[in-house]
């Protein structure tokens, strides 16, 4: 850390910006939720589409600033690459402001420094997914709102509403901010009388109704009840609509508590959990300054909105080891993003103790104190750094290039728009057609040529293992292959042409 603010902040932007463009270059396939999700959201705003834009099952914004990007860019993939990478540089910034405002200059920069490594955040960064857009408005908001109940000031509360549209329309979770500062409004922050504490609630609820108003009234339309988000209606996202199920409740709730805890244990990585645990400890035991409190009260509402999320979309019906459950590492980030400052805080704390035991050393008196404090600090985050980012600089999907290839291949040779019947998702994606899932494990051949006959289409594309589940001869009765699309290290994809 240097004394200059701008300079620290310089270094961590170019920290971010390298790896960022690292992750970006070696991000070699698009993820299934962009593809499938994100870009088709935005093709048809490109076209005008508008309506059918905002019917799709996700919010809105994410894929709006993917349409806008596109129009300057040579294709879908490349601009939601650019729109991701954007933010997850710019992120930085609010979460640098933030922890400098609660913690301190110092804290805010190692804390960064281990976000900036950071391997999921890095590589969701890079890839056509909204969590770095998202976090970005949520750390943006989450700043905004310390800042305007520290000064006491009635208008910047109009402002966190209109943050707070901003992050729910890339994601439904953004909410949450409105939900934390009304709480600390009407729970924990003093006001000289009731009637100021009302009129705060007033401006801070207005824009929010104004503004966000008429998109409830249209997801009321597609749902045909209130709700927050297109997916799940209020009474769904409470979970209650799986507490009449056949399963304990108390089994339940041990079962969210098992698989969220040990998602976000993966999250975290286990020497961002030792950090954080050792800076907590510290915290507690010495004093929580109102900033971290209010953080804890946004960590703490967002793992309940967490543990409903698994409650409701856990398969119930299966047996505890077969259940599927809809979480992945992406909802976990708010809650990383908003403990990264405790991170820095243990970081610092072991440097210490470290330096402590050391200057305890004889062997080590020879050397002036301040350069072994250098040279112990220095070792310290060359080890994290080894020890990151290998995770945090791996290729993502290389192994999935033959689906591209395949895709691209067919959009060549046959023209865009065919309907390929496939166990490879992306395969339809890059060869711009439509998409007829083969589930291998349980279609016939005969079923899936009746179907693909029916569709009128001409080609099967899966992945080489999965032959295994056909008769050899059976393929040959029915298809005959074209191409086979391979690499070292990758899966190998077949490509099949119907016999008329």
């Amino acid at each position: 850390m240097i004394k200059n603010e701008k300079i620290d902040l310089a270094i961590l932007l170019l920290l971010s910006l390298f790896l960022s463009i690292y992750v970006f270059l070696y991000t070699y396939v698009i993820s299934l939720d962009g593809a499938f999700q994100y870009i088709p959201i935005a093709k048809d705003f490109v076209s005008g589409l508008y309506g059918k834009a905002l019917g799709h099952n996700q919010q809105p914004l994410y894929s709006f600033l993917v349409a806008s990007v596109s129009r300057w860019v040579s294709d879908f993939e490349l601009a939601g690459k650019l729109v991701s990478s954007i933010f997850g540089i710019l992120l930085i910034f609010p979460v640098y402001f933030l922890g400098k405002r609660i913690f301190d200059q110092k804290i805010a920069f190692y804390s960064l420094l281990f976000l900036a490594i950071h391997p999921y955040l890095r590589r969701f960064s890079a890839d056509v997914l909204k969590e770095s857009t998202y976090l970005f408005f949520l750390a943006t908001a989450i700043w905004f709102s310390w800042r305007a109940m520290e000064r006491e000031k009635r208008y910047p509360f109009l402002f966190i509403s209109v943050l707070t549209v901003i992050a729910y329309l890339v994601r439904p979770d953004g909410i949450e901010i409105l939900l934390i500062v009304l709480f600390y409004i009407l729970f924990i922050k003093k006001f000289g009388s009731s009637v100021e504490r009302w009129k705060i609630i007033f401006l801070l609820l207005l824009p929010f109704i104004v503004l966000l108003l008429p998109y409830l009234v249209y997801l009321k339309e597609i749902r045909g009840e209130w709700t927050f988000g297109k997916a799940k209606s209020i009474a769904e996202l409470l979970g209650l609509g799986v507490v009449s199920s056949g399963v304990p409740l108390v089994n339940k709730i041990l079962f969210n508590f098992k698989k969220l805890n040990l998602e976000i244990l993966s999250i975290f990585h286990p020497l961002y959990v030792l950090f954080l645990a050792i800076g907590l400890i510290k915290k507690f035991s010495s004093h929580l300054k109102e900033g971290e409190k209010f953080l804890i009260s946004f960590n703490v509402l967002h793992y309940v909105v967490l543990f409903l999320l698994v409650l409701n979309y856990t398969d119930w019906n299966a047996g505890e080891n077969e259940r599927t459950f809809m979480l992945s590492g992406r909802h976990i980030l708010p809650l990383f993003i908003f403990s990264i400052y405790w991170v820095g805080e243990g970081f610092l704390t072991i440097n210490q103790w470290i330096r402590k035991k050391v200057d305890s050393i004889k062997l080590f008196h020879p050397l002036e104190p301040e350069r072994r404090s250098k040279i112990i600090f220095v070792t310290l985050l060359v080890l994290i750094f080894v020890i990151i980012l290998p995770k945090t600089l791996k290729p993502q999907r290389y192994e999935r290039l033959p689906e591209k290839w395949a895709g691209v291949w067919i959009k060549n040779q046959y023209g865009k728009g065919k309907t390929i019947f496939t166990s490879a998702h992306r395969v339809a994606y890059y060869a711009d057609g439509n998409l007829e899932y083969v589930d291998i494990k349980k279609d016939t051949i005969d079923k899936i040529k009746t179907a693909m006959r029916e569709k009128k289409a001409l080609h099967l594309v899966i992945r080489e293992r999965e032959t295994a589940y056909f008769p050899e001869h059976v393929i040959k009765n029915n298809f005959s292959e074209v191409n086979r699309f391979e690499g070292k290290g990758m899966e190998k994809i077949i490509l099949y042409k119907r016999i008329q």
